[in-house]
């Protein structure tokens, strides 16, 4: 009796096995898109309106203290200069989270405005440390060409002016949609990771295992059924 449990035991195991080979660890494409963020306070048409005003007890290399709560609707440029091509808008807001007056708390959807990506936004949600010459932030979601997006921001502070708050940032995007899982390029793939679970050839073969294993079970249980019979 207890060959067969140990046999029974393999085949339901090999069956698991043969589900969670269909699990998707494929390298996917990213995206990786190249612009620059004006946040600008000051001047006659900000695009950046504190909402509420933080303590100044507390305050940073900017002009805002802690807790402060600005809002933001700011331009995205292909270039360092306003005068350059606009392809899209970074609107969310960004709260000044640390008692140090450095590091925000940032939330913001890039809607992009040119291109293939027309219409499709980003979602950015995370810490962001000014003094850092460079800082990463998650790609939380999106929608349109990004619905379902994973990735990451990278930020580095083109120009700032301590006075006003203006600031203009240079982003390079990384992200990918729901059909290619993997961020990172960079990061090669491993040789014992399996195809999508929605390729055809990879759902046949992990259903021709499941009818095998089967097989192999009735098969088995027939046999001890077979020899108990004669036993008894």
């Amino acid at each position: 009796m207890v060959p067969f449990l140990i046999l029974l035991f393999l085949s339901v195991k090999s069956i698991s096995l043969s589900h969670a080979d269909n699990v998707d660890h494929s390298s996917g494409n990213t995206t990786h898109l190249h612009f620059y963020l004006h946040d600008t306070l000051s001047g006659p048409n900000p695009t950046a309106i504190p909402v509420v005003q933080g303590s100044t007890r507390y305050k940073g290399p900017g002009p805002f203290g802690f807790g402060t709560i600005i809002v933001i609707d700011d331009v995205l440029t292909e270039g360092p200069s306003l005068t350059t091509n606009a392809i899209g808008r970074a609107q969310g807001f960004y709260t000044i989270a640390s008692l140090s007056g450095s590091e925000l708390l940032l939330s913001m959807n890039i809607l992009l405005t040119e291109g293939e990506f027309n219409a499709s936004t980003v979602t950015v949600l995370g810490r962001d440390n000014m003094l850092d010459s460079v800082r990463e932030l998650p790609v939380i979601g999106g929608s349109g060409k990004f619905r379902m997006a994973r990735g990451y921001t990278l930020f580095k502070t083109y120009s700032a002016n301590a006075s006003t708050g203006d600031v203009v940032l240079e982003v390079d995007l990384y992200v990918t949609d729901s059909t290619s899982p993997n961020i990172d390029e960079l990061v090669p793939s491993s040789d014992d990771t399996t195809s999508n679970g929605d390729n055809p050839s990879s759902a046949s073969d992990g259903n021709k295992c499941l009818h095998l294993n089967v097989v192999m079970i009735f098969v088995v249980s027939c046999f001890i059924a077979k020899y108990l019979l004669v036993v008894i």
